[in-house]
């Protein structure tokens, strides 16, 4: 896996800065932890030391005041050997007197031997004296010195002992005992230290009220504690979830509070009865939080660090490195002689202070400029030692030749022809075993004549030979092959036959694929018209009797467009299967190009020719099934046939008559045929088609040529024109005009009708967008022929040019006509909805002539329906034809739409056309069709005139 250098360097400073941060962090958390522990520390001897402070100064008070008490006279001046009960009496006035003043719990006299001979003490405090006097005579024994003596006794609560010797004024020895209780210690303890201290004992087993104070949990009860309640009320809660031993080894959490317990020792003071436990309790809350914010502060500012570092290392390292990486991708495009893209990457930049880098990419220039020159001076040198290489040695000509032509067939071999060497290609199709080259071909002949040229090549009679031969593989599949033998030494210094052989399998294939498209048709597989034109050469230079046959498909291009050039395909297919099976083996058939087909028959007269069309016309007259509409389409064909000699001795002749014999098959309709017959008159016809056909063609490329004309349709309730009907003239290079009857059929004839429409259109709204501009506000009604409505992309045509001129569809109506003609209805029922939906409006033309418009009226979405002129001439003076208008104005109106009368003449028509409830009225009495409808446009009170003349 490849890393880059400059991560690696960034990846290894930053684990450095990683460490570093994370050893200071632990560093400082580390002495933060151990100061905390420290302060803990010397809370916990600063406790200790208050502690046993305390305690010596109640010690030193406990004896100041035995002192006091042994000097008074009462007990100064018994003798307690020989009365020790006047002692006893002595001591018992004094006990009450001492207890209030002095604050005593015990005060006793004993013989330097242990014997008790008075005391006074609170029986409270002291319940157990045989506990207490024991405790005493125990300590007495312990400290055999006479100097004052400390001790702790506790059973009910915990006092201080002191025992003290003094001398009586008889001179005798005793000591006097006196204790307090450590309630002011612990008092003491807190004032001083501000921290609270609690005594622990085991509990006792008398009722003595003191149920309160027993912590269940650790066998002990609390006999005294500054704050009291408080400590009680803490401990009664911890014990109830925390061991003795764990709160006595650490700090404890109680209600948001981190509490820290101490166990205090008596150090040197002996504690006697029941042993005491003395626990501080330190609120260490503030501590705490102060160590988590230290902590927290030292961790943050680790990080902090980290990322300052790491940034400081990125500004720093980066820019280098990024020069570093230049120089290596520079440096790897060095093997590929990419010199120019090398010195971009390492071009000279300003720098502020020259470093290792800035040397390096210095040097990298220069290596860079060197080898780029050392790399020109190369390939100059390699062009000359191109012309040397046929001086090298015999051992490296022969393997620089076996392997340069590695892609080829070789193979080495003696000059008997017997098989040494061959390459990997050679033996993948030849893997059978071989002697002798001569084994591999196919027939006599071709091995005659490789021996036969071998000898002449180890004669020496020529350097090389060649020769083409056919060899079988091991497969059975046939090679061809183009040898070039030579004779070479090979390493041993022996003379060596190397043939090379060329695969010319492919290419040969090639040459018969061409040839065969050269004179047929890919589609059909018949000849083309290449190989017509050779077949008619070779009937007019060999034969002296024949017929030359022209087939058209009758709307092949309406096929096309309605149903898809699959279809169309398919039937120009089908149709080559049936001249093929219609004609002889002498016979040729061939496709022109698109639906045109040609037959020639040579040998064949009149009346075979006669009889031969009437079948081949009933042949050519199919149906094709399209299988996902579940429907046939039929078709049938145009046969025009020229006869040899008698139509015509030449190419062209012939051609041409055949192809007007077949115009004059389509003048008699559908399926027939015709042989070309001089005298016919439609030969007129067809030459004024044709030349219609280059008038038309013209006419769209040239735009003078072409005229629109407007004629106005006139609301009769509104008395004023609603909208234009668009009307196409057209003059011939005369100036002449030419009649929309007579170029109108014909351009459907040569399949120019949609190209018409689409220029009508185009042009059309190309002149409302025009007007628009200028403020005028009008409809054009635009004729559309079936073929075109019967295009599918007949829809995206209109709405496309529409919106090219920015015209809004309610400005245009598309007039329906020649209903008759519409084969797939159901495709111009969904185109005119489609434009519907859009907003352009739709008028149906010729209503009331023939059956099928009234099941149009039903289904198309038409706005206007116009009424044939047949029903309007003369209206006036026929009541059949007022009566079937009216009835089909009530009927339209039913339907949500308006009738238009057309060869309106004259104003009575006008008023009847009114009276019969028609809405629109079209002809001379409302106005010509003319080219200026910019003068249409500017005439005001066309209703107004017209009423008046009515």
């Amino acid at each position: 896996m490849f890393m880059s250098v400059k991560w690696k360097a960034v990846i290894f400073l930053s684990l450095v800065f990683l460490l570093i941060t994370g050893a200071w962090v632990s560093h400082h958390v580390y002495n933060t932890l151990k100061t905390y522990d420290n302060r803990v520390e010397e809370n916990h001897i600063k406790q200790q030391q208050l502690l046993m402070q305390l305690l010596d100064d109640n010690f030193l008070r406990l004896s100041q005041l035995s002192q006091l008490i042994a000097e008074i006279p009462a007990i100064q001046g018994a003798n307690f050997k020989e009365a020790p009960s006047a002692l006893a009496d002595a001591l018992q006035q004094e006990w009450s007197q001492l207890n209030i003043n002095t604050g005593l719990d015990f005060i006793g006299i004993y013989g330097t031997d242990g014997t008790h001979i008075a005391s006074g003490y609170n029986h409270e405090l002291f319940r157990n004296t045989k506990a207490l006097e024991e405790a005493i005579s125990v300590a007495m024994k312990t400290n055999r010195e006479s100097s004052p003596d400390s001790f702790l006794f506790c059973f009910t609560g915990c006092s201080q002992f002191v025992v003290e010797p003094f001398v009586l004024n008889s001179g005798e020895e005793a000591l006097i005992v006196s204790a307090q209780n450590m309630a002011d210690i612990i008092l003491r303890f807190h004032q001083i230290s501000g921290q609270d201290l609690a005594v622990l004992l085991p509990p006792i087993t008398e009722s003595s009220g003191e149920e309160t104070r027993i912590l269940d949990n650790w066998r002990l009860r609390i006999w005294a504690a500054s704050n009291f309640k408080k400590s009680l009320a803490q401990l009664r809660q911890i014990q109830e979830r925390t061991a003795f031993s764990v709160i006595t080894n650490g700090e404890v959490e109680h209600n948001g509070s981190r509490l820290l317990f101490d166990k205090l020792n008596l150090a040197d003071y002996w504690a006697y009865g029941e042993k005491p436990i003395l626990l501080t309790v330190s609120n260490q809350t503030e501590q705490h939080q102060l160590l988590i914010s230290t902590l927290t502060s030292s961790v943050v500012i680790g990080l902090f660090a980290l990322i300052i570092s790491e940034m400081v290392l990125l500004f720093f390292m980066l820019t280098p490195l990024r020069r570093l990486t230049a120089v290596v991708q520079a440096l790897t495009l060095l093997p590929k002689h990419q010199y120019r893209e090398a010195l971009e990457k390492v071009a000279k930049r300003q720098v502020y202070f020259r470093d290792e880098v800035t040397q390096l990419e210095s040097s990298t220039r220069y290596v860079i400029r060197e080898l780029e020159t050392l790399h020109l001076e190369v390939e100059e040198k390699s062009l000359s030692l191109e012309g040397q290489i046929a001086m090298l040695s015999r051992s490296r000509a022969f393997l620089e030749r076996l392997i340069d032509s590695s892609h080829l067939f070789i193979v080495t071999m003696t000059p008997s022809g017997e098989i040494r060497t061959s390459n990997g290609r050679f033996d993948k199709e030849f893997k059978r075993p071989l002697s002798n080259f001569s084994r591999l071909f196919t027939s006599d002949a071709a091995t005659v004549d490789y021996h036969r040229k071998l000898d002449h090549l180890r004669k020496g009679d020529c350097e090389v030979i060649q020769f083409d031969a056919e060899f079988v593989n091991d497969q059975g599949v046939t090679i061809y092959f183009d040898w070039t033998c030579s004779i070479v030494e090979d390493e041993k210094g022996r003379d060596t036959v190397l043939a090379i052989g060329i695969d010319l399998t492919q290419r040969k294939r090639d040459e018969e694929a061409l040839e065969w498209l050269a004179n047929n048709d890919p589609l059909t597989g018949i000849g083309n018209r290449r190989c017509f034109q050779h077949d008619l050469h070779n009937l007019l230079d060999t034969q002296k009797s024949g017929a030359v046959i022209f087939i058209d498909v009758n709307r092949f291009k309406q096929i096309n467009d309605l149903y898809g050039h699959p279809v169309g395909d398919t039937v120009l297919i089908q149709i080559a299967k049936t001249l093929g099976a219609s004609v002889r083996a002498s016979d040729s058939i061939s496709r022109l190009a698109g639906d045109e087909f040609t037959i020639i028959l040579p040998h064949i007269d009149t009346q075979q020719l006669e009889s031969f069309l009437e079948k081949l016309s009933r042949n050519l007259n199919g149906q094709v099934i399209l299988d996902n509409e579940d429907r046939t389409i039929e078709y049938n064909v145009s046969i025009g046939a020229a006869l040899v000699n008698a139509h015509g001795k030449s190419e062209q002749e012939l051609i041409v008559h055949a192809d007007m014999a077949m115009y004059q098959a389509k003048k008699k309709g559908n399926g027939q045929w015709q042989i070309f017959d001089p005298d016919n008159n439609d030969l007129a016809n067809l030459r004024r088609d044709h030349d219609l056909t280059s008038l038309l063609k013209l006419a769209l490329k040239r735009t003078d040529l072409f005229q629109l004309n407007y004629q106005p349709i006139y609301a009769i309730e509104e008395a004023t024109v609603s909208h234009y009907e668009v009307l196409l003239r057209l003059k011939d290079l005369a100036g002449n005009a030419v009649y929309p009857s007579d170029f109108i059929p014909a351009a459907e004839r040569m399949g120019l009708i949609r190209l018409v429409d689409e220029w009508v259109l185009d042009n059309a709204i190309k002149k409302l967008a025009t007007d628009h501009k200028t403020g005028a506000d009008y409809t054009l009604s635009i004729n559309i022929s079936a073929p075109t409505l019967q295009s599918a992309d007949f829809p995206k045509t209109l709405l496309g040019t529409l919106k090219t001129h920015r015209v809004e569809p309610r400005y245009v109506v598309v007039e329906l006509t020649e209903t008759a003609y519409i084969e797939n209805f159901q495709m111009v029922l969904n185109n005119l909805q489609q434009i519907s939906d859009a907003g352009v409006l739709v008028a149906l033309d010729d209503f009331g002539v023939g059956f099928s418009s009234f099941s149009y009226l039903k289904k198309l979405p038409l706005s206007y329906v116009k009424l044939d002129g047949s029903y309007i001439l003369d209206l006036q003076n026929n009541p059949d034809n007022q009566v079937f208008v009216e009835s089909l104005t009530n009927m339209v109106n039913a339907f949500g739409m308006k009738t238009i009368a057309e060869f309106v003449e004259d104003a009575e028509t006008l008023d009847k056309l009114q009276e019969l409830g028609v809405a629109y009225a079209q002809g001379y009495y409302i106005g010509r069709p003319l080219p200026e409808l910019d003068d249409m446009l500017c005439a005001t009170g066309f209703g107004q005139s017209k009423k008046s003349k009515g």
